[in-house]
């Protein structure tokens, strides 16, 4: 009796033993029970019923990458590319991921292939080339609304790669020479234009000072013809006398001055007529 009460007591611990199920955090269970599908069972601690129910399926909903693969198509100019991608998924409904699709890896790359080459077929090469993230966000947009059934989410879809073939190289080789010439042309004749307006701009800017130069010596001029009018009218005889012998004393000081000289003869009255000055303007 003993012996059976202990037996029955080690079946009935078994028996919760194998009902506790302890979940990790990167996973789903999948439970099914008598056959179908139960429950899913998050990441902790979780009580079944053993023999009825049964964990079928472990899912890591870790994310994950697929394999690199370069996809063949021809943008809308008709040439031929390849382009590889770097996607990006996780599970987020451990259920849709098993019962709905066998190969989920296979089945996600399956898709991007045709979705690649739909979008791809829309956009030239440049397009291609120049608008790589557009290009990722539209085959992100379109492989969304099919992995929902399957129970997955793009974390990332990302162009990474775009190969052509040698032909389609060497012309884009040349277009770009050719570009490279365009622009260093351009920047030339751009700097030809702003060094011969800068020129430009300094000549007015001498003619300018020139002609302020001259307008102050017009002034200057003015101003001293006119304090000799004023001079002539208040002593008209002696001013003009004066203006006379100071021209002569300059030219008198100019022959002093040559170096081929070294004596000057001076007529005696202009001596006189330098004295006569002197003598009147000690008399006034």
């Amino acid at each position: 009796m003993e012996t059976v009460a202990l037996v029955t007591l080690v079946l009935v611990i078994i028996f919760f033993a194998l009902g506790i199920k302890i979940v990790p955090q990167s996973q789903n269970y999948i439970v099914e029970r008598l056959g179908r599908y139960h429950r899913t069972l998050q990441a902790g601690l979780h009580i079944i019923i053993p023999v009825i129910d049964s964990v079928r399926h472990r899912v890591d909903i870790l994310e994950r990458q697929l394999p690199t693969k370069e996809i063949s198509t021809i943008t809308l100019d008709n040439v031929t590319i390849g382009v590889k991608l770097a996607i990006l998924f996780r599970i987020i409904d451990a259920s849709k991921a098993v019962y709905r699709i066998k190969d989920i890896e296979q089945a996600i790359q399956t898709t991007v292939t045709g979705v690649v080459r739909s979008v791809i077929g829309k956009t030239d090469l440049d397009g291609v080339q120049s608008n790589r993230r557009t290009l990722a966000e539209s085959i992100e947009e379109e492989l969304r609304s099919v992995t929902q059934e399957w129970g997955i989410v793009l974390s990332r879809v990302e162009l990474v790669d775009v190969e052509v073939d040698a032909e389609t190289k060497s012309a884009m080789q040349l277009q770009l020479n050719a570009e490279r010439t365009r622009r260093a042309l351009v920047r030339q004749a751009e700097g030809e234009k702003e060094a011969a307006q800068l020129k430009a701009d300094a000549d007015l800017y001498a003619a300018q000072r020139q002609a302020e130069a001259r307008k102050t010596l017009a002034d200057a001029d003015a101003y001293a013809v006119a304090a000799v009018a004023r001079a002539i009218s208040a002593d008209g005889d002696t001013a003009i006398q004066f203006e006379i012998k100071k021209i002569q004393a300059d030219a008198v000081k100019s022959l002093g001055g040559n170096e081929g000289s070294k004596i000057v003869i001076l007529p005696t009255d202009i001596l006189d007529s330098f004295g006569d000055i002197t003598a009147r303007f000690r008399n006034r």
